[in-house]
């Protein structure tokens, strides 16, 4: 079945779907720069309601259902992005398909923190905020960035777990690369105040969808990433550093 929200009847499961197609519809999805995902209700025409499918995502922690998220590759084909939680959401106004505008519900959505029955919970998050400020060892930095929220995660606690883990990723990548580009794997430029100089690269950026997730970023020199973003072969070096990323992390 076509549709953006799909919440079949008596499964624990919402599945929501996201597209380039969607886009002349006023349906544009995608993460933004504080690592959320903003994801577009349903209703085709006219204002958008908080009904069906769009209920479905704001209540689905009261409900006990969990959102898995999934983006369209090409045609009846989709790629699992990852679980989802609701934050909040807000009203933009967006085209219908007829191009009348109206009222359309975007969801605000923390991505990838998978929901779990243990009773760490808000007081973990809470103490892995405090904690990501000091310095930690790589294992503690990944299992920052890989953090999760319990069932009783408050919006605020799940904001704050947002921001914890997309600090804790970039430090993970820097420390991972231990002062040496993980792109041309030449020695960092320069020391800075903080150590050796490098940047963090999304290699697929937060704008266009990409997840913030250790396996997306890569910790390169300047040079490397300015070619990664303006050179002519940016997407096939984007390409490689996607691999040699997802071999740094096996």
């Amino acid at each position: 079945m076509q549709g953006g929200i799909s919440t079949p009847s008596g499964s624990p499961y919402i599945f929501i779907f996201t597209g380039e197609s969607g886009e002349q519809f006023g349906y544009s999805d995608g993460f933004m720069d504080d690592g959320t995902f903003w994801y577009t209700g349903e209703g085709q025409e006219g204002d958008m309601e908080m009904v069906r499918g769009n209920l479905a995502i704001q209540d689905h922690m009261h409900k006990d259902k969990s959102i898995l998220l999934f983006e369209y590759v090409r045609k009846a084909h989709v790629k699992f992005i990852g679980s989802a939680t609701y934050i909040d959401h807000h009203i933009e106004q967006r085209p219908d398909r007829n191009g009348s505008m109206r009222n359309a519900i975007v969801f605000r959505l923390a991505v990838d923190v998978e929901l779990s029955d243990d009773d760490g919970g808000a007081t973990s998050i809470e103490a892995m905020s405090e904690k990501v400020s000091r310095k930690l060892s790589i294992e503690e930095l990944r299992s920052l960035a890989l953090l999760k929220a319990n069932r009783r995660a408050t919006k605020k606690e799940i904001e704050k777990l947002v921001s914890v883990r997309s600090k804790a990723i970039k430090d993970y990548a820097l420390a991972r690369a231990a002062g040496t580009c993980e792109g041309c794997a030449n020695p960092a430029p320069f020391m800075a105040r903080s150590g050796p100089f490098l940047e963090v690269h999304h290699i697929e950026r937060l704008g266009d969808g990409g997840p913030d997730h250790p396996e997306n970023v890569i910790a390169v020199c300047p040079n490397c990433h300015r070619r990664a973003h303006y050179s002519v072969d940016s997407t096939e070096y984007n390409d490689l550093l996607r691999l040699k990323a997802r071999e740094l992390e096996v």
